[in-house]
């Protein structure tokens, strides 16, 4: 009995060990509450955030549907609209530089042999100045016999008058005849005749002397010389040529239309390079065109001292007036196909490529015909910009110089 009693408590520690053992494997009641709280919150949160991102989306979705469609790489431009600039008039021409009044020189002796050219091309001369001297020996000579039958002549005509002298005072007296004082008459007249002769070939042979000395006929310039020692003259044969007081003038064609608004007095800018010009003006213009060409020719009168010389091909501008025009800066116009264009800014902010006419230029900016005078145009950089392509419009700028809003600079994509 006592031991089955032994056997019991035996059993029943062992079964009391092995419980023991048991609870420290498996969480405690209060345990296993924490954790279940633990789980129910994790998948309250996890439904929020997902909630949440899908508002997000929603949201984002919608504001996108708002907002306009402009690409995040559209580009940054400027614009300016047409300015009103008072501009010259001016006809563009070319021509060339020629001598006002150019003067052949020559001498009207015959067969004299030239033996002193004293001048040369370039040489100023004065009126009268003697440029060559033709050998007049011989012409000397001749002269010399000349004097002699002139003082032959008045020795005979002084005999003669007095035999008609003496002749008339005794007619009277019956003498003479009627007709031997009628001889001696006749013989007093041809006495002076024959006096008059000698003299009338002296001055003649005084001409010929005088055309063996080569003078200019005015003050001027030599632009050429053809007269050379030992060269023997003949009646209009050219020596020199001679710029009348130095003075040159740009001839230049134009068509006839242009010629109507052409005055004498204008103002002229002839070019001597690519950046010196002489300023001349319009001396006469052509009363005629030419048929065939229908251009027509005007003289411009240039300063004296000016570096172009005659023969000189030159480019020129002739001012007719001035007058106010709406202008863009050059840096706005395009070309294609040689048609300008410019891009307008839409209500849309679009850019829209219109084509336009042009007229002059002067000081960076260039006269437009064909565009409202609120017209928003692409200032610069509208060779980056298409057709139709959204662009953003920068923010003026604060410059005071006038039109110096419209100094675009080119904006990069983003």
């Amino acid at each position: 009995m006592r031991g089955r009693t032994h056997i019991a408590i035996a059993i029943g520690l062992a079964l009391a060990g092995a419980g023991a053992g048991f609870a420290l494997l498996q969480p405690s009641a209060a345990d296993a509450a924490d954790a279940a709280v633990r789980h129910t919150l994790a998948a309250s949160g996890t439904a929020a955030s997902a909630a949440a991102a899908r508002a997000t989306a929603s949201t984002s979705t919608s504001a996108s549907e708002r907002a306009p469609s402009l690409p995040s790489t559209a580009l940054t431009v400027e614009v300016t609209t047409p300015q009103p600039m008072t501009m010259a008039r001016t006809f563009a021409a070319s021509g060339s530089i020629a001598a006002r009044d150019e003067l052949i020189v020559g001498s009207d002796a015959q067969g004299l042999r030239l033996v002193q050219v004293l001048v040369d091309t370039g040489s100023a001369v004065k009126r009268g100045q003697l440029l060559a001297l033709a050998d007049d020996a011989q012409l000397q000579a001749q002269l010399a016999q000349q004097d002699a039958l002139i003082r032959q002549a008045r020795a005979e005509l002084a005999q003669a008058d007095a035999n008609l002298e003496r002749a008339e005072r005794i007619k009277d007296s019956g003498v003479y005849s009627e007709e031997a004082v009628q001889t001696r008459r006749t013989a007093a007249e041809a006495a002076a005749a024959k006096l008059q002769l000698a003299q009338a070939q002296k001055r003649e042979l005084e001409v010929r002397l005088s055309h063996t000395r080569v003078l200019a006929p005015a003050d001027g310039v030599l632009s050429r010389r053809a007269a050379t020692v030992g060269a023997v003259v003949q009646p209009g044969m050219e020596l020199f040529r001679l710029i009348r007081d130095d003075e040159i003038e740009w001839r230049a064609e134009l068509p006839d239309r242009a010629l109507a608004a052409i005055r004498p007095g204008a103002t002229v800018r002839v070019m001597q390079d690519d950046t010196r010009s002489v300023e001349g003006r319009v001396r006469l213009v052509a009363p005629t065109v030419d048929a065939r060409t229908r251009n027509g020719v005007i003289h411009v009168s240039l300063p004296r001292g000016t570096p172009l010389k005659p023969g000189a091909h030159v480019q020129g501008e002739l001012h007719i007036g001035s007058t106010s025009v709406w202008t863009l800066p050059e840096a706005a116009l395009l070309s294609r196909d040689g048609q300008a264009f410019v891009y307008l800014i839409g209500s849309d902010g679009s850019a829209r490529a219109v084509r336009i006419s042009t007229g002059a230029r002067q000081q960076g900016r260039v006269e437009v015909m064909g565009l409202p005078t609120d017209a928003r145009v692409v200032a610069t950089g509208a060779g980056f910009v298409k057709d139709g392509e959204r662009v953003r419009v920068a923010a003026p700028s604060t410059s005071s110089t006038p039109n110096a809003l419209y100094t675009a600079t080119q904006g990069g994509r983003s």
